[in-house]
Order: structure tokens, then sequence, then C-alpha cells
């Protein structure tokens, strides 16, 4: 397998006047778990849709596993599997019935995991899809995309709905995925927890772009907030550098991507002022960025 399972260059995308995407550049590697994180509204959606092939970008190139995803064949469509924020399932089919009329549209459906799925999940697969709650809804779709073993999963807000137990067993059934084989799944979520306990890399889309892509740890390492005080004159103006800054009573508080350790003290020495490194959660790093 290719060494990129998807990959986004310059991508512009807008409903009607609104901009929604701004040359949006993204890369995931295959064989990993991307957590797409955003507000709503920031562009997660449009550029899960985009990317399987539910829409196309008015500019830019878009592939997944080496396809643009607008002209995939349904061969192609095998090695996809997608799960949308709002799945809209044939309420009137039983589970059951569902289950086994999507499996004769894929060759690779895997029985055994569909029914190690149903089993792990506790779907009631006798029910009606209108009679099951929302999270057994959810579940359902979770199997439907996960059971034709694709090479790359889609999932756009997979947890909703899900209680607890139901999202780490969710959860682990991602990581047994990823470990089986060289699978790429690629997901967005407002559960930051979720985000912390899953992915190899973490992307945060904020107005359109993305602001920042990269290992977990990594982010944890090159974001920081950092409180500069005893500033000879006034507060300094924000560097480039920064996704946030406060001035107040005379100190300044920024959220930094640091290009090495030793930048707030070398912004401090130009500043001939004091200064103070805070760590901060995966949380408030994506607050500090989404916001501004």
């Amino acid at each position: 397998m290719n060494d990129t399972a998807i990959s986004i260059r310059d991508v512009t995308r807008s409903y009607g006047k609104t901009p929604v995407l701004d040359r949006l550049d993204l890369t995931v590697k295959a064989g990993s778990i991307y957590g797409f994180l955003g507000r709503n509204g920031s562009g997660k959606t449009t550029t899960i849709k985009l990317l399987a092939g539910l829409g196309r970008p008015e500019s830019g190139e878009i592939a997944v596993l080496g396809r643009d995803p607008w002209a995939f064949t349904a061969e192609d469509r095998q090695g996809v599997g997608y799960l949308s924020e709002k799945q809209n399932l044939p309420p009137l089919m039983k589970v059951r019935s569902l289950l086994a009329f999507c499996s004769r549209l894929y060759p690779q459906w895997d029985r055994e995991l569909c029914e190690g799925l149903i089993s792990r999940f506790q779907v009631p697969v006798n029910k009606r899809v209108s009679a099951l709650s929302m999270g057994n809804q959810r579940l359902v779709g979770i199997i439907l995309a996960l059971a034709p073993r694709p090479a790359v999963v889609l999932l756009d807000e997979p947890a909703a709905n899900l209680d607890p137990v139901a999202r780490r067993e969710f959860l682990d059934e991602v990581l047994d995925l990823i470990r089986e084989g060289e699978r790429t799944v690629f997901f967005s979520t407002h559960i930051l927890s979720d985000v912390e306990r899953v992915a190899d890399e973490v992307g945060i889309l904020a107005q359109g772009k993305l602001r920042v892509s990269e290992s977990l740890d990594s982010l944890k390492e090159t974001v920081k907030r950092v409180r500069f005080y005893g500033f000879p004159g006034n507060a300094p103006e924000p560097p480039p550098q920064a996704f946030g800054w406060r001035v107040r009573n005379g100190e300044a508080l920024g959220t930094l991507k640091l290009a090495h350790p030793g930048e707030p003290a070398a912004l401090a020495a130009a500043w001939k002022c004091q200064y103070e490194i805070i760590d901060l959660s995966l949380e408030d790093i994506f607050v500090d960025i989404a916001r501004n």
C-alpha cells in the first residue's frame, strides 16, 4: 500500500457565497488513526463528504487510496467505509435484514467480524431500525462501515448518541481494526478524550484552514501557553506563531506554536521581560486555536 492514504491539496469549497474550506492541505498516512477537530460549521463534515466522493471541490485536488473520490468506480468504493454525521437508515427494515442486504454488495464483507460487532455492541438485530434507540442506530451504522473491511474508514461524529460503554467498545474496535492491517481511520468528533485515547495524528480546522496537523505528542510538546510579564514598557504585539494573545494588567498571555524549546526565552530576552511556560491539555489547545 502507498504510504499516503488520504491527500488533500489546496482545496476550496463554498456553499453559495459562504466559504467553508480555504485552500485546505492535509495528508494522512496509511495505517494511522487521524482525529479531525473543529467547531460546528468549521468544515469537518464538508471535508469528509469530499473524501467520500459526495461532492467536488471548487479547486484543488483530493486523493483517497490514490484515486479521485468523485471518479470512484464501484470497485474503488469497496475500499472506503463511510459513516455520515446524519445517517439515514431504512426505518422499516429489521437490522438483520439490513446487514444481510448490505453484505451482498461487498465481496470483502466479513461475516465473522459483523457477528462479532453485533455481539460486542449488543445490537438487537431482530428489531426494526425505527424501533432502535439513537445510540443503537449509530452502532448499526458503525457496523456497516467496518464489516466490509475497507482500507480507509471515514467517520463523521461516530460516537454521537453512544453511551460511555458503547463508546469504549467502539474505540477498542477501531484500535483492533488498525492492529490487524494497514487500515486508515479518519474521524471527526467533539469528544476530545476519544481523540487522546486512539488518535495517532490530530488536525484542527478553523475558519476553513488546517491550523495544525501532527502527532498528539508533538502537538502537546510544541503548543504551550506562555505568560510574559515585567515589561519595561507596553506589552508587545503578538508574535506570528501565536494562536491566541491577551494583554491584561501589564502581562501578555499567549498560546504559541514553538519552533524550538528556547523560543520563549528568546522572546523574553528581546522584550526584556520574564516568562513562564504553562503546559496545555488537548482541550486547552483546541479551544485556543479554534476560537482565534
